[in-house]
Protein backbone atom coordinates (compact mmCIF):
# COMPACT_ATOMS: atom_id res chain seq x y z
CA UNK A 1 0.00 0.00 0.00
CA UNK A 2 2.98 2.18 0.92
CA UNK A 3 4.33 1.66 -2.30
CA UNK A 4 1.16 2.68 -4.38
CA UNK A 5 0.56 5.63 -2.16
CA UNK A 6 4.24 6.84 -3.40
CA UNK A 7 3.74 6.04 -6.90
CA UNK A 8 0.34 7.90 -6.49
CA UNK A 9 2.64 11.22 -5.51
CA UNK A 10 5.14 11.22 -8.06
CA UNK A 11 2.85 10.69 -11.34
CA UNK A 12 0.56 13.50 -9.37
CA UNK A 13 0.11 16.42 -12.05
CA UNK A 14 1.70 19.81 -10.54
CA UNK A 15 -1.43 22.33 -9.47
CA UNK A 16 -2.08 24.41 -12.19
CA UNK A 17 0.23 27.56 -10.40
CA UNK A 18 3.10 25.32 -10.61
CA UNK A 19 2.69 24.22 -13.60
CA UNK A 20 2.65 27.82 -15.03
CA UNK A 21 5.95 28.39 -13.35
CA UNK A 22 7.76 24.89 -14.09
CA UNK A 23 9.90 25.52 -17.05
CA UNK A 24 13.61 24.07 -17.88
CA UNK A 25 15.06 27.41 -17.60
CA UNK A 26 13.58 27.69 -13.85
CA UNK A 27 15.01 23.94 -13.52
CA UNK A 28 17.99 24.65 -14.89
CA UNK A 29 18.78 27.84 -12.67
CA UNK A 30 17.79 25.41 -9.48
CA UNK A 31 20.65 23.07 -10.75
CA UNK A 32 23.16 25.43 -11.29
CA UNK A 33 22.75 27.47 -7.86
CA UNK A 34 24.42 24.01 -6.84
CA UNK A 35 26.66 23.11 -9.74
CA UNK A 36 29.98 22.49 -8.06
CA UNK A 37 31.62 22.94 -11.70
CA UNK A 38 29.70 26.69 -12.24
CA UNK A 39 30.10 28.05 -8.81
CA UNK A 40 33.85 27.12 -9.03
CA UNK A 41 33.90 28.96 -12.52
CA UNK A 42 31.75 32.30 -11.29
CA UNK A 43 34.35 32.13 -8.67
CA UNK A 44 37.52 31.99 -10.97
CA UNK A 45 35.71 34.85 -12.86
CA UNK A 46 35.47 37.01 -9.76
CA UNK A 47 39.48 36.38 -8.86
CA UNK A 48 40.37 37.66 -12.46
CA UNK A 49 38.08 40.76 -12.22
CA UNK A 50 39.61 41.64 -8.94
CA UNK A 51 42.40 42.28 -10.97
CA UNK A 52 41.52 45.48 -12.26
CA UNK A 53 42.23 46.93 -9.36
CA UNK A 54 46.12 46.46 -9.72
CA UNK A 55 45.17 48.22 -13.59
CA UNK A 56 43.60 50.85 -11.73
CA UNK A 57 46.14 51.45 -9.40
CA UNK A 58 48.84 54.46 -10.11
CA UNK A 59 52.06 51.82 -9.28
CA UNK A 60 52.24 47.89 -10.21
CA UNK A 61 52.66 46.95 -7.00
CA UNK A 62 53.00 47.88 -3.35
CA UNK A 63 55.44 50.76 -2.20
CA UNK A 64 57.61 49.80 0.37
CA UNK A 65 59.65 51.90 3.33
CA UNK A 66 63.14 51.35 4.95
CA UNK A 67 65.28 52.94 7.65
CA UNK A 68 68.21 52.26 9.49
CA UNK A 69 69.53 54.11 12.62
CA UNK A 70 73.42 53.72 13.65
CA UNK A 71 75.19 55.05 16.60
CA UNK A 72 78.54 55.61 17.06
CA UNK A 73 79.91 54.02 19.90
CA UNK A 74 84.01 55.88 19.54
CA UNK A 75 82.34 58.96 20.23
CA UNK A 76 80.26 57.68 23.33
CA UNK A 77 76.62 55.88 23.55
CA UNK A 78 74.08 58.34 22.25
CA UNK A 79 76.97 60.96 21.21
CA UNK A 80 77.17 60.65 17.34
CA UNK A 81 74.12 58.96 15.75
CA UNK A 82 72.93 58.93 11.86
CA UNK A 83 69.14 57.63 10.80
CA UNK A 84 67.94 56.91 7.54
CA UNK A 85 64.63 56.62 5.56
CA UNK A 86 63.60 55.39 2.48
CA UNK A 87 60.44 55.08 0.69
CA UNK A 88 60.26 53.35 -2.69
CA UNK A 89 57.72 51.98 -5.16
CA UNK A 90 57.66 50.50 -8.96
CA UNK A 91 56.70 51.84 -11.84
CA UNK A 92 54.91 50.73 -14.54
CA UNK A 93 56.99 49.83 -17.72
CA UNK A 94 55.59 52.01 -20.84
CA UNK A 95 52.75 49.80 -22.59
CA UNK A 96 52.32 47.28 -19.57
CA UNK A 97 49.95 48.36 -17.81
CA UNK A 98 47.29 48.87 -20.89
CA UNK A 99 48.34 44.67 -21.57
CA UNK A 100 47.59 43.68 -18.11
CA UNK A 101 44.10 45.67 -18.46
CA UNK A 102 43.60 43.47 -21.95
CA UNK A 103 44.47 40.34 -20.06
CA UNK A 104 42.11 41.18 -17.34
CA UNK A 105 39.38 41.84 -19.64
CA UNK A 106 39.87 38.76 -21.97
CA UNK A 107 40.06 36.83 -18.61
CA UNK A 108 36.75 37.62 -17.83
CA UNK A 109 34.93 37.56 -20.85
CA UNK A 110 36.70 33.73 -21.15
CA UNK A 111 35.25 32.68 -17.75
CA UNK A 112 31.70 34.70 -18.85
CA UNK A 113 31.95 32.29 -21.95
CA UNK A 114 33.24 28.97 -20.13
CA UNK A 115 30.39 30.17 -17.55
CA UNK A 116 28.09 29.86 -20.69
CA UNK A 117 28.75 26.50 -21.89
CA UNK A 118 28.48 25.06 -18.36
CA UNK A 119 24.86 26.20 -18.71
CA UNK A 120 24.50 24.09 -21.75
CA UNK A 121 26.50 21.35 -20.61
CA UNK A 122 23.85 20.88 -16.85
CA UNK A 123 21.17 21.50 -19.59
CA UNK A 124 22.37 18.52 -21.43
CA UNK A 125 22.36 16.35 -18.63
CA UNK A 126 18.54 17.99 -17.04
CA UNK A 127 17.21 17.13 -20.78
CA UNK A 128 18.55 13.59 -21.00
CA UNK A 129 17.58 13.08 -17.28
CA UNK A 130 14.18 14.81 -18.08
CA UNK A 131 13.58 12.21 -20.94
CA UNK A 132 15.22 8.90 -19.06
CA UNK A 133 11.93 10.06 -16.49
CA UNK A 134 9.64 10.16 -19.34
CA UNK A 135 10.99 6.60 -20.83
CA UNK A 136 10.40 5.49 -17.27
CA UNK A 137 6.81 6.41 -17.36
CA UNK A 138 5.18 5.67 -20.22
CA UNK A 139 7.07 1.71 -19.74
CA UNK A 140 5.18 2.00 -16.36
CA UNK A 141 1.76 3.04 -18.93
CA UNK A 142 2.69 -0.11 -20.70
CA UNK A 143 3.28 -2.04 -17.43
CA UNK A 144 -0.16 -0.77 -16.54
CA UNK A 145 -2.04 -1.77 -19.42
CA UNK A 146 -0.35 -5.17 -19.72
CA UNK A 147 -1.94 -6.06 -16.35
CA UNK A 148 -5.06 -4.74 -17.09
CA UNK A 149 -5.20 -6.67 -19.95
CA UNK A 150 -4.08 -10.18 -18.47
CA UNK A 151 -6.72 -9.95 -15.58
CA UNK A 152 -9.29 -9.36 -18.35
CA UNK A 153 -8.29 -12.32 -19.68
CA UNK A 154 -7.76 -14.31 -16.71
CA UNK A 155 -11.76 -13.20 -15.80
CA UNK A 156 -12.57 -14.28 -19.41
CA UNK A 157 -10.53 -17.54 -18.93
CA UNK A 158 -11.91 -18.49 -15.47
CA UNK A 159 -15.88 -17.83 -16.69
CA UNK A 160 -14.91 -20.48 -19.05
CA UNK A 161 -12.95 -23.06 -17.04
CA UNK A 162 -16.02 -22.64 -14.59
CA UNK A 163 -18.59 -23.91 -17.69
CA UNK A 164 -16.56 -26.62 -18.34
CA UNK A 165 -15.55 -24.89 -21.98
CA UNK A 166 -11.49 -24.92 -21.61
CA UNK A 167 -9.25 -27.25 -19.05
CA UNK A 168 -8.31 -25.97 -15.99
CA UNK A 169 -4.81 -25.93 -17.14
CA UNK A 170 -5.27 -23.06 -19.06
CA UNK A 171 -6.24 -20.78 -15.96
CA UNK A 172 -2.95 -21.84 -14.92
CA UNK A 173 -1.39 -20.48 -17.56
CA UNK A 174 -3.38 -17.19 -17.39
CA UNK A 175 -2.14 -16.56 -13.74
CA UNK A 176 1.30 -17.24 -14.53
CA UNK A 177 1.02 -14.55 -17.38
CA UNK A 178 -1.25 -12.34 -14.57
CA UNK A 179 1.64 -12.44 -12.47
CA UNK A 180 4.66 -11.86 -14.94
CA UNK A 181 2.73 -8.65 -15.48
CA UNK A 182 2.46 -7.83 -12.05
CA UNK A 183 6.42 -8.05 -11.71
CA UNK A 184 6.84 -6.04 -15.09
CA UNK A 185 4.77 -3.79 -13.27
CA UNK A 186 6.63 -3.44 -10.01
CA UNK A 187 9.83 -3.46 -12.10
CA UNK A 188 8.47 -0.12 -13.55
CA UNK A 189 7.41 1.41 -10.93
CA UNK A 190 10.90 1.02 -8.93
CA UNK A 191 12.50 2.34 -12.51
CA UNK A 192 10.43 5.59 -12.47
CA UNK A 193 10.89 6.32 -8.73
CA UNK A 194 14.60 6.45 -9.25
CA UNK A 195 14.52 7.83 -12.53
CA UNK A 196 12.88 10.93 -11.16
CA UNK A 197 14.75 10.76 -8.10
CA UNK A 198 17.53 11.05 -10.30
CA UNK A 199 16.40 14.32 -11.59
CA UNK A 200 15.16 15.67 -8.13
CA UNK A 201 19.57 15.16 -7.30
CA UNK A 202 20.44 17.24 -10.46
CA UNK A 203 17.89 20.01 -9.74
CA UNK A 204 17.77 19.78 -5.97
CA UNK A 205 14.08 19.10 -5.63
CA UNK A 206 12.36 20.22 -8.72
CA UNK A 207 10.11 16.97 -10.31
CA UNK A 208 10.30 16.16 -13.96
CA UNK A 209 7.21 17.09 -15.19
CA UNK A 210 7.30 19.31 -18.06
CA UNK A 211 6.13 20.23 -21.23
CA UNK A 212 8.11 18.50 -23.95
CA UNK A 213 10.76 20.61 -25.56
CA UNK A 214 10.52 21.33 -29.30
CA UNK A 215 13.32 22.14 -31.64
CA UNK A 216 14.53 25.46 -31.83
CA UNK A 217 13.35 27.41 -34.74
CA UNK A 218 16.18 29.88 -34.25
CA UNK A 219 18.92 28.42 -32.90
CA UNK A 220 22.29 31.02 -31.19
CA UNK A 221 24.24 32.82 -33.30
CA UNK A 222 27.33 31.49 -31.68
CA UNK A 223 27.44 27.93 -30.38
CA UNK A 224 28.37 28.62 -26.20
CA UNK A 225 31.36 26.21 -26.91
CA UNK A 226 32.38 28.28 -29.98
CA UNK A 227 31.80 31.30 -27.74
CA UNK A 228 34.31 29.46 -25.02
CA UNK A 229 37.11 28.31 -27.44
CA UNK A 230 36.78 31.96 -29.37
CA UNK A 231 37.33 33.44 -26.07
CA UNK A 232 40.40 31.18 -24.43
CA UNK A 233 42.12 32.46 -27.92
CA UNK A 234 41.39 35.86 -27.14
CA UNK A 235 42.45 35.55 -23.43
CA UNK A 236 46.29 33.82 -24.80
CA UNK A 237 46.62 36.11 -27.19
CA UNK A 238 46.12 39.28 -24.41
CA UNK A 239 48.96 37.04 -22.58
CA UNK A 240 51.22 37.43 -24.95
CA UNK A 241 51.05 40.52 -25.50
CA UNK A 242 51.32 41.07 -21.98
CA UNK A 243 54.86 39.25 -21.59
CA UNK A 244 56.03 40.83 -24.47
CA UNK A 245 55.37 44.25 -23.10
CA UNK A 246 56.86 43.32 -19.40
CA UNK A 247 60.59 42.50 -20.58
CA UNK A 248 62.14 42.76 -17.62
CA UNK A 249 60.68 43.34 -13.70
CA UNK A 250 59.38 46.65 -12.80
CA UNK A 251 61.35 49.60 -12.11
CA UNK A 252 61.71 51.08 -8.59
CA UNK A 253 61.86 54.82 -8.00
CA UNK A 254 62.86 55.86 -4.15
CA UNK A 255 63.11 58.80 -2.02
CA UNK A 256 66.06 58.28 0.80
CA UNK A 257 66.30 61.13 3.66
CA UNK A 258 68.89 60.74 6.21
CA UNK A 259 70.29 62.88 9.31
CA UNK A 260 73.22 63.06 11.55
CA UNK A 261 73.22 64.75 14.74
CA UNK A 262 75.54 64.57 17.85
CA UNK A 263 79.77 64.57 17.60
CA UNK A 264 80.31 63.98 14.17
CA UNK A 265 81.87 66.27 11.24
CA UNK A 266 78.79 66.69 9.27
CA UNK A 267 76.12 67.88 10.82
CA UNK A 268 72.52 68.34 9.44
CA UNK A 269 69.99 66.47 7.27
CA UNK A 270 70.11 65.40 3.78
CA UNK A 271 67.61 63.96 0.87
CA UNK A 272 68.10 62.28 -2.47
CA UNK A 273 66.43 60.00 -4.78
CA UNK A 274 67.49 56.00 -5.66
CA UNK A 275 66.26 54.39 -8.75
CA UNK A 276 66.65 50.68 -9.54
CA UNK A 277 66.54 49.20 -13.11
CA UNK A 278 66.09 45.71 -13.43
CA UNK A 279 67.94 44.61 -17.12
CA UNK A 280 66.36 42.25 -19.17
CA UNK A 281 67.89 38.69 -19.83
CA UNK A 282 67.13 35.88 -22.10
CA UNK A 283 67.35 33.32 -18.87
CA UNK A 284 64.05 35.33 -17.96
CA UNK A 285 61.99 36.39 -21.13
CA UNK A 286 62.45 32.84 -23.57
CA UNK A 287 60.76 30.93 -21.03
CA UNK A 288 57.56 33.27 -20.46
CA UNK A 289 57.24 33.80 -23.66
CA UNK A 290 57.05 30.14 -24.96
CA UNK A 291 54.94 29.33 -22.56
CA UNK A 292 52.66 32.30 -23.63
CA UNK A 293 53.09 30.96 -27.34
CA UNK A 294 52.40 27.27 -26.78
CA UNK A 295 49.22 28.11 -24.87
CA UNK A 296 48.34 30.17 -27.68
CA UNK A 297 48.65 27.27 -29.87
CA UNK A 298 46.74 24.94 -27.74
CA UNK A 299 43.85 27.24 -27.67
CA UNK A 300 43.93 28.32 -31.34
CA UNK A 301 44.05 23.96 -31.96
CA UNK A 302 41.31 23.51 -29.73
CA UNK A 303 38.94 26.32 -31.24
CA UNK A 304 39.53 24.26 -34.52
CA UNK A 305 38.78 20.98 -33.06
CA UNK A 306 35.53 22.66 -31.47
CA UNK A 307 34.20 23.48 -34.71
CA UNK A 308 34.63 20.58 -36.57
CA UNK A 309 33.21 18.42 -33.84
CA UNK A 310 30.07 21.01 -33.43
CA UNK A 311 29.45 20.68 -36.99
CA UNK A 312 29.34 16.78 -37.13
CA UNK A 313 27.32 16.63 -33.77
CA UNK A 314 24.80 19.33 -35.22
CA UNK A 315 24.66 16.89 -38.70
CA UNK A 316 24.27 14.02 -36.85
CA UNK A 317 21.66 14.92 -34.24
CA UNK A 318 19.42 15.94 -37.19
CA UNK A 319 19.93 12.91 -39.07
CA UNK A 320 18.95 11.14 -35.96
CA UNK A 321 15.58 13.42 -35.29
CA UNK A 322 15.01 12.23 -38.82
CA UNK A 323 15.06 8.86 -38.09
CA UNK A 324 13.36 8.72 -34.82
CA UNK A 325 10.32 10.60 -36.19
CA UNK A 326 9.68 8.30 -39.07
CA UNK A 327 10.34 5.31 -36.25
CA UNK A 328 7.56 6.92 -34.24
CA UNK A 329 5.54 7.19 -37.02
CA UNK A 330 5.82 3.53 -38.12
CA UNK A 331 5.43 2.56 -34.51
CA UNK A 332 1.99 4.32 -33.93
CA UNK A 333 1.02 2.15 -37.41
CA UNK A 334 2.31 -0.88 -35.60
CA UNK A 335 0.25 -0.15 -32.75
CA UNK A 336 -2.67 0.35 -33.99
CA UNK A 337 -2.79 -2.59 -36.36
CA UNK A 338 -2.11 -4.50 -32.99
CA UNK A 339 -4.32 -3.82 -31.12
CA UNK A 340 -6.55 -4.40 -33.60
CA UNK A 341 -5.44 -8.03 -34.06
CA UNK A 342 -5.73 -8.02 -30.16
CA UNK A 343 -9.58 -7.19 -30.09
CA UNK A 344 -10.41 -9.87 -33.04
CA UNK A 345 -8.12 -12.49 -31.25
CA UNK A 346 -10.13 -12.24 -28.35
CA UNK A 347 -13.23 -11.96 -29.62
CA UNK A 348 -12.57 -15.06 -31.49
CA UNK A 349 -11.51 -16.89 -27.92
CA UNK A 350 -14.89 -15.59 -26.28
CA UNK A 351 -16.41 -17.42 -29.01
CA UNK A 352 -14.76 -20.33 -28.97
CA UNK A 353 -12.80 -20.09 -32.87
CA UNK A 354 -9.13 -20.03 -30.94
CA UNK A 355 -6.94 -21.16 -28.30
CA UNK A 356 -5.37 -19.44 -25.21
CA UNK A 357 -1.68 -20.26 -27.15
CA UNK A 358 -2.91 -18.51 -29.91
CA UNK A 359 -4.53 -15.39 -27.69
CA UNK A 360 -1.51 -15.25 -25.86
CA UNK A 361 0.48 -15.36 -28.78
CA UNK A 362 -0.78 -12.66 -30.50
CA UNK A 363 -1.43 -10.32 -27.08
CA UNK A 364 2.63 -10.79 -26.86
CA UNK A 365 2.75 -8.93 -29.93
CA UNK A 366 0.06 -6.03 -28.96
CA UNK A 367 2.10 -5.38 -25.65
CA UNK A 368 6.03 -5.30 -27.79
CA UNK A 369 4.24 -3.12 -30.20
CA UNK A 370 2.84 -0.80 -27.24
CA UNK A 371 6.22 -0.78 -25.58
CA UNK A 372 8.17 -0.07 -28.80
CA UNK A 373 5.50 2.64 -29.45
CA UNK A 374 6.14 4.06 -26.20
CA UNK A 375 9.63 4.03 -26.42
CA UNK A 376 9.59 5.11 -30.16
CA UNK A 377 7.70 8.66 -28.76
CA UNK A 378 10.29 8.55 -25.98
CA UNK A 379 13.24 8.41 -28.44
CA UNK A 380 11.89 11.30 -30.95
CA UNK A 381 11.36 13.84 -28.07
CA UNK A 382 14.58 12.92 -26.69
CA UNK A 383 16.16 13.59 -30.04
CA UNK A 384 14.65 17.16 -30.46
CA UNK A 385 16.27 18.17 -27.32
CA UNK A 386 18.95 16.37 -28.77
CA UNK A 387 19.35 18.86 -31.78
CA UNK A 388 18.72 21.54 -29.05
CA UNK A 389 21.63 20.39 -27.45
CA UNK A 390 23.62 20.29 -30.14
CA UNK A 391 23.34 23.66 -31.73
CA UNK A 392 23.59 25.64 -28.77
CA UNK A 393 20.18 26.21 -27.16
CA UNK A 394 20.42 27.12 -23.70
CA UNK A 395 16.83 27.29 -21.91
CA UNK A 396 15.64 30.20 -20.93
CA UNK A 397 17.57 32.39 -23.81
CA UNK A 398 15.63 31.25 -26.81
CA UNK A 399 12.86 27.67 -25.90
CA UNK A 400 10.36 26.83 -27.35
CA UNK A 401 7.91 23.98 -26.07
CA UNK A 402 4.77 22.30 -27.40
CA UNK A 403 2.06 21.04 -24.55
CA UNK A 404 2.20 17.60 -25.02
CA UNK A 405 4.37 14.48 -24.75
Amino acid sequence: MKRFLLLALLLAPLPAAAQQRASLANHLEQALAIDAAFRTLAAQRDAVAAQRALVRSAIPGSPSVGGDWRSNLRAGPGEANEANLDVAAPVWLPGQRAALGDTVRAGVEEFEARLLLRRLEVAGLLREALWNAASAGRDLRVARDRLATSRDIARDVQRRVDLGDIPFTDSLLVQNETLGAELGLAQAEAALIAARAVYRVLTGGAEPDLPAEAVIVVPPRVHPALLAANAGVAAAEAQVRLVAATPRDNPEVGVFGRNDAGRVNDLGASLGVRVRVPLASNARNIPRAASAQADLTRAVAERALRLRLLNAEIEASRVALRAAEEAARIARRRLAVANQQLDLARRAFNAGETGLFDLFRIRQLQVEAAGGQAQAEVNAGRARSRVNQAVGAVPGAEAHFVSAR
